[in-house]
Formats: C-alpha cells, structure tokens, sequence
C-alpha cells in the first residue's frame, strides 16, 4: 500500500454513532468504486496486558460476527480523509481521558510499515497533538519451540519496550514496529 497519506483535522468524514466515553464511533468512507462502508473506531474497555494506561484502538468495517475486521483490504477514494478522521477520534478521546494512551496494532508487517510511513510523513502535524512511541514485540519461540504456545503462555517472555518515534528515524521492514502507542500532548 504506497499511498500517501496527510494528516489533516479539518479534512474529515462526518463522524456518528458516537458513544458518551468516546469508545465507539462510526463514519462512512467511499471507496474508489464509488461505494461507502460504514468504518467503526472502537477503543478497548481493558488497559492492554502488558502496558498499563494502553487502550487498544481499532477500526475497519464489521465482519459477519459483528467484530471489526482489521485485515479488511479497501480500496479507500482518501485514505488521508479515513486516517484523519481515525485520529481524530483518538485525539478527542484523549482529551477527554488525558492519563490513556492508544494503541493501534499494526496487524502485519505491510500494515505496520504503512502506519509508520504515515507517522513519519505527518510528524510535524502530529507531534503537535502527540507524544508517539513504537513497539516491536517478539517471543523467542527458538528457545522453546512449539511447547511455548502451551498454556499458560510465558508472558515474561514478551518484551515490550516502548520507542519514542522522532522525525526522520528509519525503521527497515524486518526491524519495524507493530504496535503503535500514542499520548495526549499537554
């Protein structure tokens, strides 16, 4: 995905269905074909496992089983439009909840190189609204083998570090973050 997005506040989809504590949200994007999907952001009643105050943020269009499917591939009229109506939301619920952070999985590599591309090229833009770290997460599984997905799974064995992301710092895809975390500037 090779699409340039810009990060823009003022250039936004029309935003419903929004719930009283800002977890839930929903707009319409149009696709290339003309067709509009209705997108859902939804971020997470649990802090995430591992990184207290970390609420998950996700969006997509709902699958069959009512869930947002974060792999869905559309074909956006303006990905700059979805992602900044995306961030948006986070921005607006931060403000209203400014000791969270949100966290958005980059839910494979080509995801994750996408989403930091995009934070690279709205820097400037964004670092005006949020302090931006990312995480790399890998379990050495070569120690164990398969018997590491055994329950109870070794939670210990994950490390998950934060990185602050800064203008310009090239991650190459091998070495690249799938875990995004972002903070309310004050």
């Amino acid at each position: 995905m090779a699409v340039p997005v810009k990060i823009d506040f003022d250039n936004l989809y029309e935003i419903e269905n929004i719930s009283p504590d800002l977890k839930f949200s929903c707009f319409h994007s149009t696709l290339n074909n003309g067709n509009k999907v209705p997108l859902v952001v939804k971020i997470s009643n649990q802090s995430h496992a591992l990184l207290p105050n970390v609420y998950n943020l996700s969006f997509g269009p709902l699958n069959a089983k009512g869930k947002i499917d974060d792999k869905a591939e559309l074909n956006h009229g303006n990905y700059s439009r979805v992602f900044s109506t995306i961030l948006f939301s986070a921005l607006a619920y931060l403000k209203n909840n400014p000791g969270h952070y949100l966290g958005i999985d980059g839910s494979d590599n080509a995801r994750a190189y996408f989403y930091y591309r995009a934070l690279q090229r709205n820097f400037h833009y964004l670092d005006r609204h949020f302090h931006m770290w990312g995480i790399k997460y890998y379990v050495r599984i070569t120690r164990f083998g398969k018997t590491q997905y055994d329950n109870p799974f070794d939670f210990e064995d994950i490390m998950p570090y934060p990185f602050r992301i800064t203008k310009g710092a090239l991650v190459s895809q091998d070495h690249m973050y799938n875990y995004f975390i972002f903070n309310l500037k004050q």
